[in-house]
């Protein structure tokens, strides 16, 4: 089973489109302590839904949380959250972020990641869901993501 490490903007993307429960019942997600805090934490003190969706998650054990234990990379540029992230990676897994500036450092680096439109692609290829609903939650995610990554994303689903 694939294994997703997904940074907080992705994670909280995947919510407000409305597939993050489709991709914990197909794939093994995980977090990191520091992801939890961002997008759980400080969401519900921002009142934001999205921070109760996750946190049921978690609480139902659909989402894992990881702990770092080697800090590694705090020389980077990057926020706790994205850093934890790097950490934690290993061969096995891939890395879920829609951050630009993350994805070219991981390119770089040869670490293998995707974006969260770019997940729907996958759910579709491993028949979790239809085009349609790829379609339906690519729309939801359109105010989130960059043009071209909708226009790539809709192309490809159109593909398949």
């Amino acid at each position: 089973m694939y294994k997703f490490l997904i940074d907080s903007d992705a994670l909280i993307k995947i919510s407000k489109a409305g597939f993050l429960g489709t991709l914990t019942e197909n794939f093994d997600v995980l977090i990191t302590k520091e992801i939890y805090e961002e997008t759980v934490i400080e969401g519900k003190t921002g009142f934001y839904q999205d921070a109760d969706k996750i946190e049921s998650l978690v609480q139902n054990g659909k989402i894992k949380i990881l702990k770092v234990r080697h800090k590694k990379n705090s020389n980077l540029n990057f926020g706790k959250g994205e850093l934890s992230i790097l950490n934690i990676h290993k061969k096995d897994s891939l890395i879920i972020t829609d951050d630009l500036r993350f994805t070219s450092y991981m390119q770089k680096e040869n670490i293998k990641s995707v974006s969260s439109a770019h997940l729907l692609l996958t759910l579709v290829k491993k028949g979790k869901i239809n085009k349609n609903k790829a379609y339906y939650y690519l729309e939801k995610l359109k105010p989130f993501i960059r043009k071209e990554v909708y226009k790539l994303v809709k192309n490809d689903i159109r593909s398949e």
